[in-house]
């Protein structure tokens, strides 16, 4: 330990496809004044959000095939004791949770020794949060992750009307009745209204949890799949058509035979789908990567081809 100030975290959690790397990617790009680190918990065994994750300074760092809050809970400590601990630590780290994950204990780690909590922030998906807290399986992680927040960033408004808006933000202030809700489209959130956001009677609250007190997750699996071919566009989105309902998330990394020069990222939330151009390849190996997240009993897919 050093007697440098306590490195500042923030915590972005949310429900698959809500926004979250995108609201990441946001914040790198603006650039927090601060040497940051952003430590990624992808959900599954390739670890495709580090890949969508764009990031000119600073450091990232993924934890794959897992949660941080549950069953990584250990290797986030010790990741979090070797950032502390390194001759230049930086001033600032983003833990972005899995879609899956429960973003209230994953802030307790914020509490040892060498951090501060700098806030909680949850990122949802207008179009479909509402519908996914009450479902019956995913209902109630969607729930507790609302509850987290002490910034909710209701993200793709674009997709609501004007009316719908209105009475979704009534709905939030009764879901996450501590946060300070923010409408967003594409995660654009001006980062002072994200940042040092934390307060005494937030650190109160937060140090009120039960730690042990983590329900289970809804079932979920994950599926991924590796080509080593290019792939067409129109053959990808056919597969995409096909999925099955139970599919929640998919989002991958793609070479395309119509653009081989370009990586194309792939994200999908529920029957929504958009390919992006990406960066050059460059020296980087020239393969499809697709991970899907599913509830539990869903058909899996065979490979897009």
């Amino acid at each position: 330990m050093t007697d440098s100030a306590p490195i500042a975290v923030t915590v972005i959690g949310g429900y698959l496809g809500a926004g979250k790397t995108t609201l990441v990617n946001h914040l790198l790009r603006v650039g927090t004044g601060r040497r940051t680190t952003v430590l990624v918990n992808d959900f599954g065994s390739i670890a495709i959000d580090q890949d969508l994750i764009v990031s000119n300074d600073g450091t990232m760092i993924g934890l794959a095939n897992g949660c941080v809050c549950c069953g990584l809970s250990g290797t986030l400590m010790e990741t979090m004791s070797a950032i502390r601990n390194q001759v230049d630590p930086p001033e600032y780290l983003v833990i972005e949770a899995s879609g899956v994950a429960d973003p209230g204990p994953i802030s307790h780690h914020a509490l040892t020794p060498g951090y501060r909590l700098d806030g909680v922030v949850v990122v949802a998906d207008a179009e479909t949060v509402r519908r996914r807290s009450a479902d019956r399986v995913v209902g109630r992680t969607v729930q507790r992750q609302l509850n987290a927040a002490e910034v909710l960033v209701l993200n793709k408004l674009d997709l609501v009307d004007a009316d719908s808006a209105d009475a979704l933000k009534l709905w939030a202030h009764t879901m996450a009745p501590n946060a300070v809700v923010l409408g967003a489209v594409e995660a654009q959130v001006p980062l002072q209204l994200l940042l040092g956001v934390h307060s005494e009677s937030a650190l109160a609250r937060l140090a009120a949890v039960d730690t042990l007190a983590n329900e289970p997750h809804a079932d979920h699996e994950t599926w991924s799949w590796i080509l080593d071919a290019p792939i067409r566009r129109d053959a990808l989105e056919s597969w995409v058509a096909g999925l099955d309902e139970g599919v929640v998330r998919a989002k991958g990394i793609v070479w395309l035979v119509d653009d081989p020069e370009r990586r194309y990222a792939l994200q999908v939330v529920g029957r929504r789908c958009r390919l992006t151009a990406d960066r050059p390849w460059g020296d980087t190996p020239r393969q499809t990567r697709i991970v899907a997240i599913a509830l539990l009993g869903a058909a899996r897919p065979s490979a897009p081809h």
